[in-house]
């Protein structure tokens, strides 16, 4: 998918932009044909028709209704992080965008050390779980969630798993879900996929036991909370904010007059290409930019895979700014070290965020 398409998608999806005739004629069938899947699929599973697998473990899992960029991830691993203070346990994960098969269960961390030096080869959230968790969390993917907990059980005789993104898929039972709302984005136009962002109608929500609203300097925040009010069920907020800008390379802080977290417009800002490949691109730009003097934003696709030439046209757009600073995320790191090492002359920097977790 190319840029111009990505920003049409995201401005359907969340700006509400209506399409075109044809294309809304599209999307409307495909969106017609994928809720009846999934309307047909959780009818089976409330009449007990298909039924959900137990395994012998406490189930944990954090989702979200739409597609991602959320803020999923730092909350998987902050749950984690709490919850190994007391007792080893592991995360299983899909695994998107990884290089090796998922067919089997791939340990990407256990108790002693991340088992890959970089996202490629298993998967940029994976290996981001595996950076951020404490030494009791081994982090585990595979597409088959029952076969990597048992695994979890065999492996490291844990107890407790928390299940990344897991809430379509209903193929193990779980003893506590969570779902994960973006505060600006909630849930777009409202409509299901391909039209809009939903993969599950949102009267699915039922099936979450708390929510964690995700704050990423909403202004409406307040508005935000009233209105997740409305779903009847324990809620959290979570506001993320950068904590650090550093650099890849020496992993060294990145220090300029503009001081983090703060909205003076006096400072100097230096010139920067922003580039990301996550879920809602957007928000990312919006913080870059309190930083930066943003003269390219550049979107991939959610999981893209850098290659050589990604990295050369990064650079041509920058000398044609007269830049040589790049911003990005910390997702992207995982997969992008191996390829600028070797680069001098431009500087890749890094955001990474923290998150504060109360009860609403």
């Amino acid at each position: 998918m190319t840029k111009s398409n990505l920003n049409s998608i995201q401005d359907i999806h969340y700006s509400r932009k209506i399409p075109s005739g044809r294309l809304n004629f599209c999307l409307s069938v495909g969106e017609f044909f994928y809720k009846n899947v999934i309307n047909l699929k959780n009818f089976l599973y409330e009449k007990n028709i298909l039924k959900e697998k137990e395994v012998p473990l406490y189930v944990i899992c954090v989702g979200n209704l739409t597609t991602g960029g959320v803020g999923k991830t730092p909350i998987v691993a902050h749950i984690a992080n709490n919850l190994s203070q007391k007792k080893p346990l592991a995360i299983i994960s899909r695994g998107y965008g990884a290089e090796i098969s998922n067919k089997e269960p791939l340990i990407v961390k256990d108790f002693k050390e991340i088992k890959f030096s970089d996202g490629i080869l298993c998967g940029d959230e994976p290996y981001q779980l595996a950076q951020k968790t404490d030494k009791n969390v081994a982090v585990i993917t595979c597409r088959d969630r029952k076969k990597s907990a048992e695994l979890a059980v065999v492996k490291f005789g844990v107890q407790t798993v928390i299940m990344d993104d897991g809430f379509s898929n209903r193929k193990i039972k779980k003893d506590k879900t969570i779902i994960v709302i973006d505060s600006k984005m909630r849930f777009g136009n409202g409509h299901l996929l391909p039209k809009g962002p939903l993969r599950e109608p949102v009267s699915e929500i039922k099936r979450a036991d708390e929510i964690v609203l995700v704050d990423k300097g909403d202004e409406k925040i307040k508005d935000a909370i009233e209105w997740v009010k409305k779903f009847n069920k324990p809620t959290k907020l979570c506001k993320m904010m950068p904590k650090r800008i550093y650099n890849i390379k020496t992993k060294a802080d990145v220090i300029f007059n503009k001081p983090l977290n703060t909205n003076t417009e006096e400072n100097f800002k230096p010139k920067a290409i922003a580039f990301c490949a996550i879920g809602q691109p957007r928000q990312f730009f919006d913080f870059a930019n309190q930083y930066y003097d943003i003269v390219e934003k550049v979107p991939y696709n959610d999981h893209h895979k850098y290659d050589e030439n990604d990295i050369k046209r990064l650079m041509l757009l920058a000398d044609e700014n007269n830049a040589n600073i790049f911003i990005t995320t910390q997702k992207d790191e995982t997969k992008l070290s191996p390829l600028v090492n070797g680069i001098t002359g431009y500087n890749f920097n890094v955001m990474e965020l923290m998150e504060e977790i109360s009860e609403i």
